[in-house]
């Protein structure tokens, strides 16, 4: 024992032992199993009984969370079971996954600017987890030379999770005023019990492959498309023969990949101490060839508690190790290129730059590490009869190494005079929090209770990125440093640092049981902005009405739970990097000229002393009702206005600038939310629930400042224009092909035209589409008989729109050196032809990327998991060493169903909507507590 608490390191977190929380005096007022549950309302130590909540606040337990799903992280594990929360899943492992509560929280950015965060601050056992996000600099913004972000929730065991609760409210998030806007979500671990030690060991093993593949020309196919292609464009050319090489090489990088998942841990304690250690590793190979991330963890947890005196230790570290260097998934080769030469070796591809993809998933390095420690100390002492103080601080450590390798060995890192090409991004981040304060509760008159909470708070932040970039190597058929290089060499850095402090309150009243009033307040302060707007205060203020506990209805024999809830307040953004308002500075030191460093303003983003923090007024009413002590409902109607946003907006060039972030927009969220929770039964032999969610938010951007409306120059067709939804998309009506010239025909102004009959311009663009689905949600079932239960996950996104790659479709140009789409196939042949979808094969013909021709609607429905688990009958072993053990057999994304189906031997939704496909993972394991 002295051994286990030696070896942790700081630790703690938010707790709650529900048996130490629920002293209830009406316990008969209580209908539901549902209802006895304790919701934590805050990282600071509140809970409320679920009927005493005010704010909206959805809480899952390790019982709705099919945590033998083989995903690296717990956000796409909860796909669909949570109402207004949408989950935009990254089917490439370990990287960021997008999670919208109630809508975007910012305008979707048009100028490569990324704006301030749109994700929910996320709160782990009282830690504030940092985002890995990439900066605003031409080196550290996500572009080619970026180095490889990772969702943070995936830096943790998802099997140590106890409870997610996510606050979606004001009533429940003003008490993180500016750092909430996005709402919060809050996470709590295991810990240990009292007793003597316990064991549980669980391990999972699963096969994976690639689902609803892209179809690619074959070699026949691709040399007539491509022999046409050139004689349209000279008809003397001599084409493009088959060579008889017909190679499908997405099949070639994609084949069977595995999965293995295995934890341990032990737990207990005695009188004053508690304990929980637990150890996991996980390894997953994906159906990509050469492509893995693998995890491994320590996590521990000590409490202790000795009278007056309580305190609570957490540490969790991990290491990551994702390998890709399959980066060439979207960049099929053409397959009449041979996979090897006539001597065995990797045949080279022809085309600098562009490599045989086998030979550089083998020969490069693309990988990321990184090892971070989560922690966090809670300590609480009772000063008095309900007076207790607390304070509680956590720790979001992480150190990053993303390689980036090219061998001079194939294309990929060949060049004019170059062999090989190296990058090494590094990343240092440390965050830390700390708070202090005091809850009082007390109860007077018999019917009337109020409890208090004041308390202070500070926070840091510190990211220091580097990155070393070179080409050309004396030795480059094995990996080599950036600065090894014969070449140009090029270093660069980038710290940013944020500090903020805060003073917040809130103020809980109930009046019977009956009535309830709850009301938060919080000043906050923040390094990002200047001196004379470095402050904001939010707050909000919420009340429910439990109107079952009326007298006319306390009887009632069906209608066993009936609650009003409503809440109004103000949160903000500050989440948009370091000192923003002081503008964006180049630093150079140049040994030549000067001995010391020097600086100059960049020109895309000056200083701006009034920049501020963004603002979000958030309205919420609910309904939460129960019939017959089975049925649970909840309704809830919310508008979140958003205004002072900051938006990257065109300036006057005279200004030596071309843009500068202002506060200068403003738009709404609104929508309805539907959510009901079925116990159909709940008998000794057979268990069945049910759990169905549906919600819809609407998008208007209401205010722009500066020169009117921006567009995109991109292809993905975003604007910033009043009165339409942010997550519009822009561009042109697809009319289909004039059969008389072999051009696509669209509508401009109005009118139809060829493509070579205009240049495209946003004064001509419309709306074709909106990426915001009109509703989302899931159904969850689960039924257990005896021994043996089984359980499904569905969710569904309805409406929504996807813009896909054209390139793969008609940009004939790349048949060069690249394969395109059977889609390709259907393109115009001669005069009269009336069924091509495609335009003639030549080289000068005008692309419109952004059309209908490109829109598909992403209506779906998707069975992600299904779960069988059989608990070994154990009971009747007399003096057995196991005290319990089940098996299981797992299934995640099982199938899917389109609204929009794929033509016939044809591409469509089901096949472009990834682009880097998803695995279907077929998995069993065990799971064994002793």
């Amino acid at each position: 024992m002295k051994k286990i608490v030696a070896s942790v390191l700081l630790i703690c977190g938010v707790t709650a032992v529900k048996a130490q929380i629920v002293k209830k005096k009406d316990q008969d007022s209580l209908n539901s199993k549902m209802i006895e549950e304790v919701i934590i309302t805050s990282s600071y130590g509140t809970h409320k009984l679920k009927e005493e909540v005010v704010g909206s606040i959805v809480t899952l337990t390790e019982k709705d969370i099919v945590t033998s799903q083989p995903y690296e992280s717990i956000d796409k594990m909860i796909i669909g079971l949570t109402p207004g929360v949408q989950i935009v899943n990254n089917p490439e492992l370990g990287k960021p996954v997008s999670i919208n509560i109630r809508g975007l929280g910012s305008m979707v950015p048009i100028s490569g600017f990324l704006g301030t965060s749109t994700q929910p601050l996320i709160v782990v056992d009282g830690i504030i987890m940092r985002e890995d996000n990439p900066f605003q600099d031409a080196f550290f913004d996500g572009g080619n030379n970026a180095e490889m972000n990772i969702n943070p929730l995936a830096r943790f065991n998802s099997d140590n999770i106890e409870s997610i609760n996510i606050l979606k409210d004001a009533a429940a998030v003003s008490l993180y005023g500016a750092e909430s806007a996005n709402g919060v979500i809050l996470i709590t671990t295991k810990k240990g019990r009292k007793g003597k030690p316990s064991y549980s060991i669980s391990s999972q093993y699963g096969v994976s492959q690639s689902i609803n593949k892209i179809k690619y020309l074959n070699g026949q196919q691709y040399a007539k498309l491509y022999n046409d292609y050139l004689k349209n464009n000279i008809a003397t050319s001599p084409g493009h023969p088959w060579n008889g090489t017909d190679v499908n090489w997405f099949d070639v990088m994609n084949s069977n990949g595995d999965f293995f998942r295995t934890n341990f841990t032990v737990s207990g304690g005695g009188k004053y101490l508690t304990y929980r250690v637990g150890l996991d590793y996980s390894k997953n190979n994906e159906s990509k060839v050469m492509n893995s991330l693998e995890k491994k963890g320590i996590d521990a947890t000590i409490g202790f508690n000795y009278k007056k005196l309580n305190i609570s230790l957490y540490a969790a570290y991990n290491n990551f190790y994702k390998q890709q260097p399959n980066t060439y998934f979207n960049f099929i080769l053409a397959p009449d290129r041979a996979i090897y030469g006539p001597n065995g070796d990797y045949a080279e591809s022809g085309n600098n730059g562009v490599p045989n993809p086998l030979a550089a998933a083998n020969q490069n390095i693309v990988d990321v590490k990184n090892n971070s420690l989560l922690s966090s100390l809670n300590a609480s002492y009772d000063l008095a009869k309900g007076l207790k103080l607390s304070t509680l601080f956590g720790i979001d450590f992480s150190e990053k190494e993303n390689t980036d390798w090219k061998s001079g060995l194939n294309q990929s890192g060949q060049g004019n005079n170059i062999k090989g090409r190296s990058r090494l991004n590094t990343s240092d981040a440390f965050k830390w929090n700390w708070s202090m304060h005091a809850m009082y509760e007390k109860d007077f008159a018999q019917k009337h209770h109020t409890d208090f909470l004041i308390g202070v708070e500070l926070r840091h932040n510190k990211d220091f990125k580097e990155v070393h970039n070179s080409n050309n190597f004396s030795d480059y058929s094995n990996y080599q440093y950036p600065w090894n290089s014969i070449g140009n060499y090029t270093y660069k850095t980038l710290t940013q640092i944020n500090s903020g402090r805060s003073i917040f309150g809130q103020f809980n009243y109930d009046y019977n049981k009956k009535y309830f009033l709850s009301a938060s307040i919080r000043r906050d302060e923040s390094s990002t902005f200047g001196p004379d707007t470095n402050a904001s205060l939010n707050g909000g203020i919420g009340a429910s009405w439990l109107i079952s506990k009326e007298n006319l209805l306390t009887d009632s024999s069906w209608l066993s739970f009936l609650r009003l809830r409503s809440s109004w307040g103000v949160t903000g953004n500050s989440r948009i990097g370091s000192y923003r308002s002081s503008g964006l500075y180049n630093v150079y030191q140049s040994g030549f000229i000067y001995d010391f460093d020097y600086s100059y303003p960049n020109s895309s983003s000056p200083p701006n002393a009034r920049l501020s923090w963004e603002k979000n007024e958030k309205w919420n009413l609910g309904l939460d009702f129960s019939f017959f002590k089975k049925i649970d409902f909840t309704v809830e109607v919310f508008r979140n206005n958003i205004s002072d946003m900051i938006t990257s907006r065109e300036v006057p060039l005279e200004t030596g600038y071309s843009t500068a972030e202002i506060n200068g927009s403003s738009m709404y969220n609104q929508g309805i939310e539907f959510s009901m929770r079925g116990n159909w039964f709940n008998r000794k032999n057979f268990r069945w629930t049910t759990s169905f969610n549906i919600s819809s938010v609407k998008n208007r951007v209401t205010e722009i400042q500066g020169f009117g409306d921006d567009f995109s120059v991109a292809s993905i067709a975003r604007a910033q224009k009043v009165g339409v939804s942010t997550s519009a998309i822009w561009g042109y009506e697809w009319l289909g092909i004039n059969p008389a010239n072999g051009q696509d025909i669209f509508m401009v102004n109005g009118k139809p035209t060829d493509a070579n009959q205009f240049t495209a311009s946003a004064d001509t663009y419309s709306i074709i589409g909106n990426s915001q689905p009109d509703l989302t949600g899931g159904f969850s079932n689960t039924m257990t008989y005896k021994n043996i239960s089984l359980s499904f996950l569905i969710n569904f996104e309805i409406g929504g729109d996807i813009l896909v790659e054209d390139e793969i479709i008609d940009q004939h140009r790349i048949l060069l050196n690249r394969n395109m789409s059977v889609n390709a196939l259907d393109y115009w042949t001669g005069p009269g032809d009336t069924n091509a979808v495609n335009h003639i094969p030549k080289s000068n013909n005008r692309v419109i990327p952004n059309s209908t021709k490109f829109i598909y609607d992403n209506t779906y429905v998707k069975l992600q998991n299904i779960n069988l688990n059989y608990q070994l009958p154990l009971s009747t072993i007399r003096n057995r060493f196991i005290k319990n053990a089940s098996i299981f057999i797992d299934c995640t994304n099982v199938l899917y169903w389109y609204k929009q189906k794929s033509p016939e031997g044809r591409n469509g939704i089901r096949e472009f909507r990834y682009m880097y496909p998803e695995m279907r993972t077929f998995s069993f394991g065990f799971k064994a507590n002793f």
